[in-house]
């Protein structure tokens, strides 16, 4: 019994009061009788050890942590399911959030891939979390686990993970590139680019997208063609492609010991790893060459449109304009250029594909949009690409941008924060060393803040409607969060979705077969990875010219 005993008092290093009891119980009544007769109650004390350890997993895994528990809990065995099948978003929050969010504040706790977690859907609490960046920075992006291919991508120093001085020094000297970078002629050629695509024949639109975006983060990012929608099936496409699906594998993200140190037992995700590789190798042949190419220039004395120029350019430049020295090395450049990579290409992908789709759904909305588009770029028949001065025409169309973003965001949470301290959130004691994130996809479609919010409705948009009503006291709308850390590509990314559907809605309508799977809820998946993905999506394009 020696073995059980040892066994008991590694497991049994707790705080937690009742575990301790029971410890202490056992140590003290249970052990001295099982050593004195272990010959015939071997089997007794090996059920007696395995029932403590079920206990303890009890309390430390399928239990919300104690200092938790003044909380409302997701049940853990259900998120698990959809943990490990990648099960439809719609369905988890209905089973798995919807009945603790409707019974709680805004504010409870759910087992994720970074183990316990508080979820907010609460605007109020929200809002009081993100402008308190110092009470709530960023927690560790990968949990800490280093070789992953997730944390290999998005684990190095960058503008989203980064807190304190380093961060402000990213966001300084990437502020001014996106600004400026607004390229509406690069998102315009690639739309017509697509328009031969649709033409072709039936349309996958999350693969156009998809393909889409991948062009112009690659060429708007740091100058590269993929040439994704001309061959959707060249090596760089297909290597990309490969690291993006590997990253959201749950297996891995729950489980990232498969990633490290047993990735010798499968040769599949040893093929992403080295996509990675091959991909970041670029990124940092891209880098030195620019910054050679931007010297030249300024030696030179020779200027570009700031419009056109992508976002590396910029930021290099923004450097050595910096009176005070700030830089950035070259491993922080590629690994903003990462961030900006995954974060700008499948989230405007999914939101370019479900807007297609609620206008679909949606014939009034559509035309009503259409005729908005028409009255500022004319009904000629001929491609024309908005000017920026025009997208800001695009009132209605950019209340139809806002409800996708509500009702399909692409992201189903925040990156996670972690409380430095104790602190109240809108009435909740949040403990010091808490994780804690914003459920958007909760948020968004809570009825405490949102009427009918199963309903895809642009009017909630319209200036004093509804978006409005708690924006003073709360956050009820964080499709790019908010506060000081709000997205720093929104304005790209609602500039490129203004540009690409205002050409489709001049040149084609839209419906869904009848046979879609997506005409009573768009199928959306992420569960495990924050970041959401379509089943395929079928539509029907008909071209007005």
């Amino acid at each position: 019994m020696p073995l059980i005993s040892t066994l008991v008092q590694q497991v049994s290093n707790s705080t937690n009061p009742a575990v301790e009891k029971i410890t202490e119980a056992y140590a003290t009544y249970f052990l001295p009788q099982v050593e004195r007769h272990k010959d015939s109650l071997i089997p007794l004390g090996t059920a007696a050890a395995l029932g403590f350890l079920t206990y303890r997993l009890y309390n430390k895994i399928i239990r919300a942590p104690i200092h938790l528990q003044h909380m409302k809990q997701c049940d853990y065995f259900t998120a698990i399911k959809y943990y490990f099948n990648n099960g439809l978003v719609h369905d988890y929050a209905r089973e798995v959030i919807e009945p603790v969010r409707d019974d709680s504040p805004g504010i409870f706790t759910r087992f994720s891939a970074q183990g316990w977690i508080v979820d907010i859907t609460d605007p109020v609490a929200a809002k009081q979390m993100v402008m308190k960046p110092d009470l709530f920075p960023k927690s560790e992006s990968t949990n800490g686990v280093k070789g992953t291919l997730i944390e290999r991508y998005v684990g190095g120093p960058n503008i989203v993970f980064l807190s304190g001085p380093d961060w402000k020094r990213h966001r300084k000297i990437a502020n001014p590139a996106f600004h400026r970078a607004l390229p509406v002629k690069v998102f315009g050629n690639l739309t017509q680019t697509m328009f031969k695509v649709i033409d072709e024949g039936p349309v996958d639109v999350t693969d156009l997208f998809t393909r889409l975006t991948l062009d112009a983060i690659g060429t708007a990012g740091f100058g590269f063609n993929f040439n994704a929608l001309i061959d959707e099936h060249n090596e760089w496409v297909n290597g990309y492609n490969q690291v993006k699906e590997g990253m959201i594998k749950p297996i891995y993200i729950l489980f990232p010991i498969l990633d490290t140190k047993l990735l010798h037992w499968f040769p599949k995700r040893q093929e992403a790893h080295q996509s990675l590789t091959n991909f970041l190798s670029m990124l940092d042949k891209i880098i030195l060459h620019k910054r050679q190419i931007i010297q030249e220039r300024r030696n030179k004395q020779m200027e570009g449109d700031n419009n056109e120029k992508d976002l590396l350019t910029l930021m290099i430049e923004s450097e050595m304009n910096e009176e005070d020295g700030a830089i950035m090395s070259d491993e922080e450049l590629k690994s903003n250029l990462c961030i900006f990579f995954l974060a700008g290409h499948d989230t405007t992908a999914f939101a370019l594909s479900c807007a297609i789709c609620e206008f679909a759904k949606n014939p009034d909305i559509q035309e009503k949009a259409r005729q908005e588009i028409i009255n500022i770029l004319g009904d000629s028949s001929e491609n024309i690409t908005p000017t920026i001065e025009q997208t800001k025409q695009m009132t209605y169309l950019n209340q139809v941008i806002k409800e996708t973003l509500r009702i399909h965001n692409p992201l189903c949470t925040t990156p996670s924060r972690v409380a430095v301290e104790d602190v109240e959130l809108n009435g909740t004691f949040i403990p010091k060393g808490t994780l804690i994130d914003v459920d958007i996809y909760n948020l968004h479609r809570n009825p405490k803040y949102w009427k009918e919010p199963e309903t895809f409705n642009p009017d909630r948009f319209a200036p004093g409607g509804e978006a409005d009503s708690h924006s003073t006291s709360g956050y009820p709308w964080f499709a790019f969060s908010n506060g000081g850390r709000q997205c720093i590509g929104m304005n790209f990314s609602m500039v490129q979705q203004r540009v690409v559907l205002s050409m489709l809605l001049r040149k084609y309508t839209f419906t869904l077969p009848e046979d879609s799977l997506h005409k009573e809820h768009i199928q959306k998946r992420g569960v495990v990875f924050a970041m959401v993905s379509l089943d395929e999506m079928k539509v029907n394009f008909k071209r007005r010219y």
